[in-house]
């Protein structure tokens, strides 16, 4: 009997959950906590890392005991994101797409990964003449008050349908 496509779809689904991909960059074998992304990548981390560079990873007394930890992010996120809880010359994001900037920027306001924080947040003011309705809700949703500033004189020339139809709830009532 033949299977439908969806059943090997899900066939396929299962087998690549079972069978994840180390990341490249982060598959130490001293690495004492392992994340997997959205899309099935194991990165292996070191703890003193996470407690030292983030504010909301686990805590020390948290123990996976050789568990993964999911998490909601993709491999690509992640990936540009733990660069930045080690010491060591951190990304520049100069080149990097807004769309994967957005997130970037998303996972370390999410986590507190503050050297992720800082950066991202200078990137995002560098991307204001170019995505500003974006810029105005990653800054407004996470408390960047200049750039709230900034970012409202250049939704003044945009369509208020446009504007209205990206802000997000929490800024339409006050636009």
């Amino acid at each position: 009997m033949s299977s439908t496509p969806v059943q090997d779809a899900m066939a396929d689904m299962s087998l690549e959950e079972s069978n994840p991909t180390r990341s490249a960059s982060f598959r130490e074998s001293d690495a004492d906590i392992t994340f997997k992304s959205s899309d099935n990548v194991l990165f292996g981390i070191h703890r003193k890392n996470l407690q030292t560079s983030t504010g909301v990873f686990p805590p020390a007394e948290f123990s996976p005991d050789g568990e993964v930890v999911p998490l909601s992010e993709d491999a690509e996120t992640l990936e540009i994101l733990f660069q930045f809880v080690y010491p060591r010359r951190h990304p520049t994001l100069l080149e990097t797409p807004f769309l994967i900037l957005a997130k970037v920027s998303e996972a370390a306001e999410k986590y507190q990964v503050f050297g992720a924080m800082n950066i991202c947040n200078i990137r995002m003011e560098q991307a204001l003449p170019r995505f500003p309705v974006e810029v105005l809700n990653y800054a407004a949703k996470h408390g960047y008050p200049n750039l709230v500033e900034a970012a409202v004189p250049c939704l003044l020339d945009m369509p208020m349908e446009i504007v209205v139809q990206k802000l997000s709830d929490s800024l339409v009532v006050p636009w």
